[in-house]
C-alpha cells in the first residue's frame, strides 16, 4: 500500500509538471535574443537594441484559449505602459498567414513575430509564459495573467 500511495504522488507530480500552463526553466538570468521568421507590425526587432526598456516577453499560440483569453489583459497592459518605456514582443511558432489573420481580428498592436523558435531558448515548458527583462535580464516568468500586472507595476513605478 506504501508503494502504491508513493506512486500516486509521482505520478501527481508528474502530470503536474506536464500539464502547468506558464512554466519556464529559465525563470531569471540573461534573456536570450527573441527570433522570428516574420515580424509583424515592425520591420524587425532585436531585444539586445532595448536594453533601456522594460520589455515583455510572451510565448503564445492562435490554438491556445489560455492565450487568447489574455490577450485583452495584455492589450490593457500595453496601452498603460507603452508610454513609460515598456514593450510588448507576443512570439508564436505558428505561420505569418496564420498570425496575421488572427491578429487583424484581435488587434495587438504592439511586436508580434510568427515562426519563432526562441520559445526553446527561453525554456518555456506551457504556454501562455510571459517574462519580464529588464537591463537584458529575465527578473521575472509566469502567465501573463498571474502577477505580471503587479510585477509590472512594482518595476516602472520604482
Amino acid at each position: 500500500m506504501k508503494k502504491f500511495s508513493y506512486f500516486l504522488l509521482a505520478l501527481f507530480f508528474f502530470c503536474f509538471g506536464i500539464v502547468t500552463p506558464g512554466c519556464s526553466k529559465n525563470a531569471t538570468g540573461e534573456a536570450p535574443e527573441v527570433t522570428a521568421g516574420t515580424w509583424i507590425n515592425t520591420d524587425g526587432f532585436k531585444l539586445s537594441d532595448h536594453k533601456d526598456k522594460v520589455v515583455i516577453v510572451e510565448f503564445w499560440a492562435t490554438w491556445c484559449p489560455p492565450c487568447r483569453t489574455s490577450i485583452p489583459h495584455l492589450k490593457t497592459l500595453y496601452n498603460e505602459y507603452k508610454d513609460k518605456g515598456v514593450m510588448l514582443v507576443s512570439l508564436s511558432q505558428e505561420p505569418a498567414d496564420t498570425i496575421n489573420e488572427f491578429n487583424k481580428k484581435a488587434g495587438m498592436n504592439w511586436v508580434v513575430g510568427a515562426e519563432s523558435t526562441s520559445g526553446a531558448d527561453y525554456g518555456v515548458s506551457g504556454i501562455p509564459t510571459a517574462f519580464i527583462v529588464v537591463d537584458g535580464k529575465i527578473v521575472w516568468n509566469g502567465h501573463p495573467m498571474g502577477g505580471l500586472d503587479a510585477e509590472l507595476k512594482k518595476i516602472v513605478d520604482a
